[in-house]
Order: C-alpha cells, then structure tokens, then sequence
C-alpha cells in the first residue's frame, strides 16, 4: 500500500496462518494455496479464487505485514485523517496475534502491528521540528474498550467490572461512549503498559479449538489532538483530533467444533450474533456501493442499529475512515468452510466505499487553548489524587470492621458490623444492576423505535397509495393519527417482547 495515497475503499489484507504442530500430527493438510506469492491471490479449495489488496502467505513475519499493509495509514493519522484497522476471522486463526492486543512488553518478532504502530505514531510526534514557526505541537491520548455480550465495558477503569459498563450515544459527529477512559500518553512505553493493563481485564476462556480464545470484542483507539499556529501575528491556532481503531474481533465459532457449553455456549451465541450483523452490514454496503445505477442498489438499507458492534464500527465502515480489514484464515482442511466464508465476507469488504476526510481542525485563540488544557489536566489531576485518597481512607476505615467481624467480637458489635456491610453491599448491587437494566431498555426502546419509523412509513405510504388509486379524499389530521396508533399498537407486542428479553439475559450474565 502506498503512503502517498488516500484509498476510498476499504483494503482487505489476506493473512494465511500456518499448520499448527497438533494439525500436522492429526493428518490434516493445507487447501488454501497462493499460486504466486508476488501477487494477491489465492485459491481456496482448488476451485474458489480470490484477488485482495494483500496476500500473506504463512512464512511472512510480523514485521512484513506492517511495513506491506499498515505503516502507510498509521502515518496519516498525523495528517487529520481518522485509521480503522479491523481483524476478522474464525477462532484460532491469528486474529490477536495480528493485532498484537495480547502484547507483553518486549518487541519481538512476533509482536503485532498495534505496538509498532505506537512506535511509529510517537517517533513521528517526537520528531524535531527544525525550528519551523508554524509546526504542529502533539498530544496523545489511548482508551480500551470492550464489546462483551452486548455490553460495552471501560478496560482502563479502575472501578470493578460491573461499574465499568458503559452505554452507546449518537450526537451530531457520530456514534460515541460517554464515560470511557482517555488517559493522556507521553511515550510508546507508556502506552504498552496501558495496552497490557486493558488485556488482562478483557473476557477469555480456553475451548476446544483455542485454549485463550477471546470472547468479547476490543477496541483500542489511538487519540492525537494536534495544535498548530494560523496566524503568527495574531497568535491564532488551530486545533485538529484524529482517531486511529484497533479493533480485535472475537472469532466466529461452531459449538460442534468447540464443543461449547453454559457459559461458553451463551458467549458464542452473542458473538456470531454480533459478527452476523457485521456482515449483513458488509453485504448491504457492497450493495450500495457497486456500479449497479438500479435505484435498489442505490438505497439499500444498511442495519447498522441491529448490533452494538456494528453501530461502533459505523465510522469505520461506510463511514470517513481509512479502513483496513485484516482477514485471518486457517489453512487446514478440517476448516475449509468457515475459511471459504471469510474469504467471501472480505471479498464483499473490497467493494465498500468510505469517504476519507481530514478532520476540519477548530480555529481556537493560543491563549484560550492552552489555559483550558491546563485547567483541565489540573482537574484530572485533582481528581485522581482525590480518588486515591478517598480509596485509602475507606480501607483504613473498613479494615478494623471486617477484622473485627471476623474476629466475633464479644458485645456483639463486630457481628452487626458485618452485617450492615452486607447489606450496604447487596443495595449497591441492586442499584448498579437497576442502572444496567435501565440501561438495556433505553438501548432496545431506541432500537424499537429505529426500525418501527420505516414500518409506519411504508403503512401510511401503502395506505395513502390505496387512497389515491381509489380516487378517495385524502386522510384528514385526525384520521392520519388515529391510523398512526393503529400501526405502533400493531407492533406493540414484538416491542414488548423485545423489552423484556434483555432483562432475563441480564440477570443469567449476573448470575
């Protein structure tokens, strides 16, 4: 890929995992062949072929997969433009790997293109300016958010796991997270360890064909806010925010071939939900954006709203990013029809066409600027220290309680004590799981409404249709509402349904 150039479509790099020791030892062989490793193509099966923007065979390293498909867009995120980079495939098939979301600290040859990327990203921030008066000045920021049965979880909070639930908003520049962690970064160090401490936190599991398979999706987004000088008389600065996804999606899974159960067997459902509705999102963009001048293929309707994580990715895809798809394949024959399935689902992804623009940068006076960004790095500050100490005196408050509730005491107070904690503990409980499930319904009420608009729509456009064939008057004010409720109470029950149904999902993640 080259750096000089902004692509409007999505790019889809192939990456084909080799055999794994267990593989060879059972008999199974490779049905996944590259005729030509200087060309992007394959042949899967001996019969399907394929053509992507980037082929990768399984003896091409890490660092080759950056330096071929990813170091050319990382490096516009310095320019205003905001990066996607996805990672799709089955379970086991190198997706993390890829990424490098499974980081631990040291680069190798096997770290992935996300710490490289921060290397780059913060060579490039550092680099000097050489005394130019209108250079940019850089600040970094990193948040690490997780997508786990359909709920949004913070994985650089430090609150416990049901605190970090976070919910899903729309304002005038698209999807957002109210809530979610930004912690401003000064070096590539320095964001590893943030990277390593939201991966501990996120949700894994052995299972039969991957003993740490991921079962929830991440995001890791990259945040540069860039300052530079308009006018150099006048002091005046401009202000510029661009974005860059790591996004690791949990693999699609068989539970014959996994095996799965309980927990294990709900995780799977939720995730090939998920992935389900982000490739009926990628099927409805490569509708809308192929040649076809048919007036179906120009206003198909893309379901965005049917997923939480394809409502994330909504920017990414279709949207004004630079999107890279990193489809990760096994090559074994025992897989060859979730392998045939990707293919196919990145070969759709080819067709998307995004709309790659500079984010406008925000004129803003220097002196304005710099004093809000202090006032506001003193107020995090404050903050953080108040929270740490509040943290400690609530430790040093509550350990001679439980040390004397466990001790018995002998007036009795120890025992009432404890009790009282139990109970402030089972009332904050029943509140964090009463915001949850408020939560749920305002998300599902929001969904029930975004797709009951388009079914009254087309009811009173049918109905008004009929009217006009008839040669009848139209609906008078009155008539047309009684005839809008009449539509909304035929949809009454599905929408009742659809309320209740989080809940009981809800409280079984509880539980």
């Amino acid at each position: 890929m080259h750096s000089g150039s902004v692509p409007d479509t999505v790019q889809v790099a192939v990456r084909i995992r080799p055999l794994s020791s267990l593989e060879l030892a059972s008999g199974h062989h490779n049905v996944i062949v590259q005729p030509n490793p200087a060309e992007p193509r394959l042949v899967a099966r001996g019969a399907e072929e394929f053509t992507f923007t980037e082929v990768f065979g399984p003896t091409v390293s890490q660092a080759e997969v950056y330096d071929r498909s990813v170091r050319g867009i990382v490096l516009k995120l310095l320019q205003g433009f905001n990066v996607s980079i996805l990672a799709y495939g089955q379970t086991g098939s190198g997706k993390t790997y890829t990424i490098g979301t499974s980081f631990d600290g040291r680069i190798t040859n096997h770290s992935g293109i996300l710490p490289r990327a921060l290397l780059d990203i913060f060579d490039a921030v550092n680099a000097p300016t050489d005394g130019d008066a209108g250079c940019s000045s850089y600040r970094v920021f990193c948040s690490f958010m997780e997508l786990y049965q359909e709920h949004v979880y913070d994985l650089l909070s430090h609150r416990n796991r049901y605190e970090r639930l976070l919910g899903i908003r729309e304002d005038a520049e698209g999807v957002i997270v109210p809530g979610l962690t930004e912690l401003a970064v000064s070096s590539a160090e320095e964001t590893f360890g943030w990277l390593m401490h939201g991966a501990n936190s996120r949700a894994t599991a052995p299972t039969r064909m991957n003993k740490e398979s991921n079962r929830s999706h991440t995001i890791f987004t990259v945040i540069i806010r860039s300052r530079r000088k308009a006018n150099a008389a006048t002091g005046g600065e401009h202000v510029m925010i661009s974005k860059l996804h790591f996004v690791d999606l949990a693999g699609s899974e068989r539970a014959k071939k996994s095996r799965a159960s309980g927990d294990r067997l709900r995780e799977s459902i939720q995730i090939n939900k998920g992935l389900l509705a982000l490739g009926n999102v990628i099927s409805a963009l490569a509708s809308s954006s192929g040649t076809s001048p048919s007036k179906s293929a120009r206003s198909t309707f893309v379901s965005y709203r049917d997923s939480k994580l394809t409502r994330l990715l909504q920017n990414s895809l279709g949207g004004n990013s630079i999107t890279l798809m990193l489809a990760c394949v096994s090559p074994a024959d025992y897989n060859i029809e979730e392998t045939i399935s990707t293919l196919r689902y990145a070969d759709r992804a080819l067709s998307i066409r995004n709309k790659p623009a500079r984010t406008p940068p925000a004129p803003m006076s220097q002196s304005s600027s710099v004093a809000e960004l202090e006032r506001l790095s003193k107020t995090v500050s404050e903050l953080r220290t108040e929270n740490d100490q509040l943290r400690r005196r609530i430790a040093a408050e509550l350990k001679p309680a439980i040390e004397a509730g466990l001790a018995g005491g002998k007036n009795g107070t120890g025992r009432h004590l404890a009790t009282q904690n139990r109970l402030l503990h089972g009332q904050l409980q029943s509140s964090i799981e009463e915001s949850t499930r408020n939560e749920l319904r305002a998300s599902i009420a929001e969904n029930a409404l975004g797709r009951l608009e388009p079914l009254v729509l087309h009811e009173l456009r049918t109905e008004y249709d009929d009217l006009a064939g008839a040669a009848l008057t139209p609906l008078s004010g009155d008539e047309l509402r009684a005839k809008c409720e009449e539509i909304l109470l035929r949809y009454r029950t599905e929408y009742e349904a659809l309320r209740q149904r989080p809940t009981a999902q809800h409280r079984s993640t509880l539980d």
